[in-house]
């Protein structure tokens, strides 16, 4: 369930009382956060018995049991004691720890709050920090401080998860037309399900939680904190985080206020929601609203396989001047590689590998998301080669499609002015690249993940979206076989979908756990089936008069 936000389940907290389940790091956290808000806790409860009967930060220890008989009505938090690296907020074991509060019934939807979300209320000082941001704030006409009014043209940017947006991104990063609101993802859910309905501080705060990974922080080495936003993505040449890139807390809250009317805190909309978060942002890297220019805000959602249609249920297009779509894409084998590599194989993220998530992906490799859709034509496609390879001459075809000057500031890859660099893994190991670097995208031995009938297969399928946008390929399409060839190609596992099957196998729950190699070439095969090549055409390539073929 969602909770309401953090003020609500504060003000129940004092009326009702609080529990804090888990007396590890996350209830230390715990207990400092709600003691800004004069909240002390009845008690903690926890599962492990070497810790009942006795007192954490002079708190009592209590089973979970003894204090659902104690304290019924309480307000209990979830604090998570066991974590797989510190600090980090482990979803599986939060999972298991509602399900034990539904066991004793004292779960509610305040049971839901994320403390993770909520670090930065500690590096603030809490409701005292609040008080002395609002009664510091500054004149709300401040001219050269840009308003969410005056933001009109938006550009949406997706991909194929692994295809290059990121370093876009950095090279617009300082264009005196675009603000960027980097590695921001979408916010459709919690605008949908909390945002709409708040006001006031509790608005604020709320907004500021989504914000979280921006901010400088006394608990930046935590793993949901320190690259929450960034990732591995702000970097200098050693590969080292750049700390400086980060903006206090103190000043986006700042400059979140400054947005609304003093007496109307509230969000008219979704288009408007996003239109505060670019301009509080970029007041915070102090720039200087100019009246003379058209801005563009570059929302980047970071969704593969997305939908571009779906976004009109949350943008009204009488508040922007311009919409447009803009899709990341790279050749799709390398695409394949690199994914499985990055995302599964060296950064063991578990949820890279669950079957909605492996859907989303292959059919970004297929091309499904750059078909042509009726009655919709604001989409353009941009290849990460030819950025990589054609840069200067890429950057200007996308300043014209925009109607906005190129400029010198997008030769450079940076993050709020500041020179980042980017991991990629080459033949001599992990390397720090910047700028227009082509490392990332020549040509790789494929063997780690993909043995060479995978990778002639892989052409075979992926051909048709290969062919139609300009790629190099020596391998005929699936159309030029019949059904039974195709099953024959497909009958051999994957090497890549057998890494995958590991992951599956070893970090998903039962529930998740699927054939992997079954479900691919079923997406495959659904997909051959499926393709009509007298009606398929794909959106148009935004790219410099002077391409590079890759294989």
């Amino acid at each position: 369930m969602w909770h309401r936000s953090f003020l609500y389940c504060l003000n129940e907290a004092k009326h009702r009382g609080l529990c804090l389940y888990g007396a590890g790091y996350w209830g230390g956290i715990a207990l400092r956060l709600f003691s800004l808000f004069s909240v002390t806790p009845l008690c903690y409860c926890d599962d492990d018995e070497s810790k009942i009967g006795k007192t954490f930060h002079n708190i009592p220890v209590l089973s979970l049991k003894d204090a659902a008989a104690s304290y019924p009505n309480a307000v209990y938090i979830v604090c998570i004691d066991q974590t797989e690296s510190y600090g980090l907020w482990g979803r599986v074991h939060q999972k298991k720890m509602l399900s034990s509060l539904k066991t004793y019934n004292v779960y509610d939807s305040n049971s839901e709050l994320r403390l993770a979300f909520y670090l930065f209320l500690i590096d603030i000082n809490g409701n005292e920090g609040i008080d002395d941001i609002k009664k510091q704030l500054p004149s709300r006409n401040t001219d050269e401080k840009f308003h969410w009014n005056n933001l009109k043209n938006l550009v949406v940017a997706n991909n194929m998860s692994n295809s290059g947006v990121w370093f876009f991104i950095q090279l617009l990063d300082m264009h005196s037309h675009i603000l960027c609101l980097p590695c921001c993802k979408t916010f459709e859910n919690v605008y949908e399900n909390r945002l709409q309905y708040l006001e006031g501080d509790e608005l604020i705060i709320e907004m500021a939680a989504q914000a979280l990974g921006y901010f400088k922080s006394e608990f930046e080495e935590l793993e949901c904190v320190g690259q929450h936003k960034f990732e591995n993505f702000c970097l200098d040449k050693e590969g080292q985080n750049i700390k400086n890139a980060y903006i206090e807390p103190t000043e986006f809250l700042s400059n979140l206020y400054l947005q609304f009317p003093k007496n109307n805190i509230k969000l008219s909309s979704y288009s408007q929601m996003l239109k505060i978060y670019f301009a509080s942002y970029n007041n915070c890297l102090q720039r200087k609203y100019d009246p003379n220019i058209n801005y563009w805000m570059m929302y980047d959602m970071h969704l593969p396989n997305y939908d571009i249609r779906n976004e009109y249920n949350y943008l009204s297009a009488n508040e922007f001047n311009r919409i447009e779509h803009i899709i990341l894409i790279r050749e799709p084998v390398q695409h394949c590689f690199s994914w499985i590599s990055r995302a599964i194989i060296h950064s063991g993220n578990n949820t890279a590998a669950k079957k909605e998530f492996i859907s989303d992906i292959i059919k970004s490799e297929l091309g499904i998301n750059i078909e042509r859709k009726n009655n919709f034509d604001n989409l353009h496609i941009i290849k990460f080669e030819d950025i990589k390879y054609n840069g200067i001459s890429t950057l200007k075809a996308f300043c014209d499609f925009l109607q906005i000057p190129f400029e010198e500031t997008m030769l450079q890859t940076t993050l709020n002015g500041i020179e980042v660099y980017f991991p990629t893994r080459t033949k001599e190991g992990l390397k720090y690249i910047s700028g227009f670097d082509t490392a990332a995208v020549q040509k790789k031995d494929f063997s780690e993940i993909l043995t060479p009938w995978d990778e002639v297969r892989l052409n075979i399928i992926y051909a048709m979206f290969k062919k139609a946008l300009g790629y190099t390929t020596k391998y005929p399409s699936f159309c030029e076989f019949k059904d039974e060839t195709i099953e024959d190609i497909l009958k051999e596992d994957f090497k890549f979908a057998t890494i995958i099957q590991k992951m599956v196998d070893e970090h998903l729950e039962k529930s998740e756990q699927y054939d992997v190699n079954n479900f691919i070439r079923e997406l495959f095969t659904d997909y051959i089936k499926q393709y009509n090549r007298e009606s398929v055409s794909y959106y148009d390539c935004i790219c410099a008069k002077e391409t590079t073929s890759v294989q």
